[in-house]
């Protein structure tokens, strides 16, 4: 994130953005990342820590008491990204203007939609364990015009794609599973699960889907699976691997461990 900062403020806390993995160490920076990132900032984003930062460390009280005051009035909150937008005059009242925009249109999707697109925008930037109760808590939703069958094979869908980017092979399986209980005739289903198979043999699968499946075209799936695996083996972190074993005993054990601690730590940033 690269931004021209107008506004230099004595911040000793920087605000963490877990899903987008920085710290904001300006109402530029904060502001930049409201305008950018408007499924982020609905409804949930300005709480009582960031709104903490806002008062102790961008020292911009009177903001802060503002947006106290409006969220205890419980009335549109599209309204407090707004005004943190004005007050810090990092953009002009023609972009802010552009961003009400924005807000109004994703406000006209129906409240399903909109709450998949939010968990969607989570998926996207690798969030997949934030991702997983917000795809779950749609699943309870009752039927209605925009929540049918479709709907609901969509977000077991998600689910099953959160689940194996985890490496969590037999619950991404359970999902498809369910996904495809709900739209049979997506054989996009029978390609994920089949994937799922080939990147996990062991993973076991019903009589019904080794039927479903052998009468299926592979060929095409098979070219996908070989083009995946030949672009991992091109990936600079298999080179930086071929390139660890090159060195000496000693320095080879000092690569493996860095690189075991960055593996750990994306992990832990999914969750």
């Amino acid at each position: 994130m690269s931004l021209l900062l107008c506004r230099m403020e004595p911040v000793r806390h920087p605000f963490e953005v877990p899903e987008l993995g920085v710290r904001l160490y300006s109402s530029q920076e904060l502001c930049y990342v409201i305008y950018e990132n408007p499924l982020l900032a609905l409804d949930d984003f300005i709480d009582e820590r960031l709104i903490h930062f806002i008062r102790e460390d961008l020292g911009m009280e009177f903001l802060a008491g503002r947006l106290e005051n409006w969220k205890k009035s419980e009335e549109n909150p599209d309204n407090m990204l707004l005004m943190l937008l004005t007050e810090c005059s990092y953009y002009t009242a023609a972009e802010v203007n552009r961003y009400r925009q924005t807000l109004i249109q994703l406000r006209k999707k129906p409240p399903a939609e909109l709450r998949k697109a939010r968990a969607d925008y989570l998926f996207e930037k690798k969030q997949y364990g934030k991702a997983i109760p917000m795809y779950e808590k749609l699943l309870e939703l009752p039927r209605d015009g925009a929540v049918d069958d479709g709907f609901f094979s969509r977000i077991w869908c998600c689910l099953g794609a959160c689940h194996a980017r985890m490496f969590q092979f037999e619950k991404a399986f359970h999902a498809y599973d369910k996904a495809y209980f709900y739209d049979s005739k997506n054989e996009d289903i029978l390609e994920w699960i089949y994937c799922l198979k080939a990147f996990c043999p062991t993973l076991p699968l019903s009589d019904r889907y080794r039927i479903l499946l052998s009468g299926t075209s592979q060929g095409s799936w098979e070219k996908k699976i070989a083009a995946a695996r030949q672009k991992g083996l091109e990936s600079e972190e298999v080179k930086k691997i071929d390139r660890m074993f090159e060195q000496d005993s000693e320095k080879r054990l000092e690569c493996a461990a860095e690189l075991v601690k960055e593996w750990k730590q994306e992990y832990r940033s999914m969750m």
